[in-house]
């Protein structure tokens, strides 16, 4: 093998990566040509999804370096010159701080500020990149030609629209005056929140809504680029990190900007407060912006997508001379007479179900798709699983998974295609891959078993309100949701259709909304069938279906496909029995 393999627990955030480092191993994805084109966008997805580097690869610096044979063709296409904004946390705790401790607007403002004087900081880096007069490029993607007379009087005008005062006029002197207003800003707010006594004057700041801040400094630039219609796309990325008040004026501001301003957001699938078109100065959905869902990744794109992802890994790695999925071991086959016949011995409600439909486990491999084959295909890995499980006696046995969730096409979508998951993952089977033996079924699942009991502690550190006592965590109430499935299939009777995915119609659901948006957020939970954008936060609740993550199919023994729904009420506060129905032989 070259190099060093990497452990699992080096960071694989999009957002520490080096520009050349992203351009490298970046694999283009529909989800990139959506986000590439001139729209306002928001982009949707939970953690891990991608969501960093789709937005870092549309900034100047990633496309003038990337060296891919498609890259010329983006660079031709992309119309505007890319902004990054990275999220400070910084901004969520003193804005919470000072809602919390003060009334008045000012100080507020104060904080808003500061975020105003980030996107400009990282606006004025673009512009000195694009007019550099020193840095080497290859393809001069929307590059300026600015002599030093223009630039000195483009900056006396930012300068005078950002109330700094750069110590020379250049694009370098100004963006220091402004991380120095920054950093003002921040020791002022600090000062303000533990001094009892406080009478320090404020710092003067730029105050306004931020498009119209943002729409007055691109057409200042774009007059001395003499390119009046030089169009900008500002790339606001995980914004689930900052407080509404910073979040709502970008999406109000997607309506009726100026034309030459694109704002592209990305957030994770819950936001509460956040409204898209309550308002009549909402953006409209459709009209105004597109949506790009990164949860619920179709199998066929997100297996392509993996198979590239973790073949370039292993290539690094010197183990390039197979297609990656060869060097997994692949569980046998489902043997289904051997498992119905096994079943049927342990099972009496099983034998009674095969007695309804009429299936005669002696003619099993005759049945036809006129005949029984629909029934048996539906119900073989209930069946499968079941087996797994149970006793002679009835009981649940055995702690360790069935091998069907092993092969490298299972374990892509126990991951649900999440990038940040797959090189995790991928960088435990390293040590354990080899060019002429595959890496074994029981490898494979304890390398599964690991990353589930690492995102288990991470969801273990979420703390979640909730009025049921058992249940104050994110991991808790998966744990809570998945023994509820674990017992539909392995339970005493036998379901056709076991219940595996949620819904929230019961008006008990109100005290766990908040905890099912961490859970999407966090990735424990898959919102299905799209996303339901709502008036009153970025995704409603109660208008989707959603699942638990694939991740956890392995440690309690549950199906990796669409189930029936159940309302998470009747699992966290079931009704008393007599008022349930109970529908076991759906067929």
């Amino acid at each position: 093998m070259k190099g060093k393999i990497p452990s699992i627990h080096e960071a694989f955030n999009a957002r520490s990566l080096s520009t050349e480092e992203l351009c490298n191993t970046f694999i283009i994805s529909d989800h990139y040509s959506k986000l590439a084109s001139s729209t306002n966008t928001i982009m949707i997805g939970p953690r891990g999804s991608g969501k960093t580097t789709l937005m870092r690869m549309l900034q100047v610096q990633s496309l003038e370096a990337w060296q891919h044979k498609q890259s010329t063709d983006f660079r031709k296409s992309i119309k505007f010159s890319g902004v990054f904004i990275p999220t400070d946390r910084v901004w969520k705790t003193q804005f919470d701080k000072i809602c919390k401790k003060f009334e008045f607007k000012n100080e507020i403002l104060v904080v808003q500020a500061s975020f105003t004087y980030h996107v400009l900081e990282r606006f004025i880096s673009t512009i000195e990149y694009l007019t550099s007069r020193t840095v080497k490029k290859l393809n001069n993607f929307r590059s300026v030609v600015l002599d030093k007379a223009s630039e000195s009087e483009l900056v006396i005008e930012l300068a005078n629209l950002f109330k700094v005062v750069p110590r020379i006029n250049s694009l370098k002197s100004l963006e220091i005056a402004i991380t120095s207003k920054k950093s003002e800003i921040s020791s002022y707010l600090s000062r303000r929140l533990s001094v009892s006594d406080f009478h320090e004057p404020q710092p003067k700041i730029i105050v306004g809504e931020i498009g119209t801040i943002l729409g007055n400094a691109v057409a200042i630039a774009n007059l001395y680029f003499g390119d009046r219609e030089h169009k900008w796309a500002f790339l606001f990325d995980e914004l689930e990190l900052a407080p509404e008040n910073i979040v709502q004026p970008l999406v109000d501001a997607m309506r009726g900007g100026p034309d030459n301003i694109i704002l592209k957001l990305s957030l994770s699938p819950y936001h509460k407060n956040v409204s898209i078109t309550s308002l009549p100065e909402s953006s409209m959905k459709d009209q105004d912006l597109s949506f790009i869902s990164l949860t619920a990744t179709p199998d066929k794109s997100g297996y392509t997508f993996s198979k590239e992802l973790c073949g370039n890994i292993f290539s690094k790695y010197g183990l390039g001379v197979k297609p990656v999925d060869r060097y997994f071991d692949e569980p046998k086959p489902i043997d289904e007479k051997r498992e119905f016949s096994e079943l049927i011995e342990k099972d009496p409600t099983f034998a009674n179900y095969l007695k309804l439909q009429k299936i005669d486990i002696d003619r099993l491999e005759n049945y036809t798709e006129k005949d029984k084959r629909p029934t048996i295909r539906k119900v073989k890995f209930v069946v499968q699983i079941r087996n797994y499980y149970r006793k002679l006696n009835g009981k649940k046995s055995r702690k360790s998974p069935p091998p069907l969730y092993a092969g490298f096409k299972n374990i892509c979508k126990s991951l649900e295609y999440n990038p940040r998951m797959l090189i995790g993952i991928t960088n435990k089977f390293l040590p354990l891959a080899s060019n002429e033996t595959p890496i074994p079924v029981h490898e494979q699942l304890k390398c599964l078993s690991e990353l589930s009991d690492s995102f288990k502690a991470l969801l273990n550190t979420i703390p979640i309100d909730s009025s049921t006592p058992d249940i104050n965590t994110i991991y808790d109430l998966v744990e809570k949701v998945a023994q509820f499935f674990q017992n539909q299939i392995s339970g005493d009777i036998f379901r056709a259709e076991p219940k595996g995915s949620l819904i929230f119609v019961r008006q008990d659901n109100t005290s766990l909304i908040e905890a099912i948006g961490f859970a999407l957020n966090a990735g424990a939970m898959i919102a299905e069938n799209g996303v339901s954008i709502d008036s009153q936060q970025v995704v409603d609740i109660k208008k989707i279906r959603c699942r638990l993550s694939y991740l956890f199919a392995h440690k309690f023994g549950l199906l990796m496909s669409t189930q029936r729904e159940v309302d998470l009420g009747d699992i966290i506060f079931p009704l008393p029995p007599s008022s349930q129905t109970e529908d076991l032989f759906v067929d």
